[in-house]
């Protein structure tokens, strides 16, 4: 299972995520989340632990707990989709659409001429 670590001090790093969930089961896989352009940690992690029931228990037993200073933030890690960034998005039947040739060009119709339109120029 994944598990997410969060409120992690910058001076956590991912082996001692590893001590720190090794007593309650396998661990696949840990890392601490960093910035790509600075290389700075972010304050969060991720821990994967294997079998379920330990990592249900690492979970119970390290929510709140502390870790050089910091109470950390201890949770299951749950995919979720991506919400709409633009809330009052309108859907695009109910706004007015240009047409494919009705672009405006400073006045002069640039589009090539079609067999149902014709040119004014």
């Amino acid at each position: 299972m994944n598990i997410f670590v969060g409120n992690l001090p910058a001076t956590v790093s991912a082996e001692d995520l590893r001590q720190l969930f090794g007593d309650y089961g396998t661990i696949i896989n840990a890392i601490v989340m960093r910035d790509t352009a600075s290389g700075l940690p972010l304050g969060y992690g991720h821990v994967y632990l294997v079998p379920e029931p330990a990592a249900y228990q690492a979970i119970l037993n390290l929510d709140k707990s502390l870790l050089n200073g910091s109470r950390l933030a201890v949770r299951e890690c749950v995919y979720r989709a991506r919400p709409e960034r633009r809330i009052k998005r309108q859907s695009w039947r109910s706004m007015e659409r240009r047409v494919a040739g009705a672009r405006r060009h400073n006045g002069h119709d640039l589009s090539p001429a079609t067999p149902w339109r014709q040119n004014t120029g």
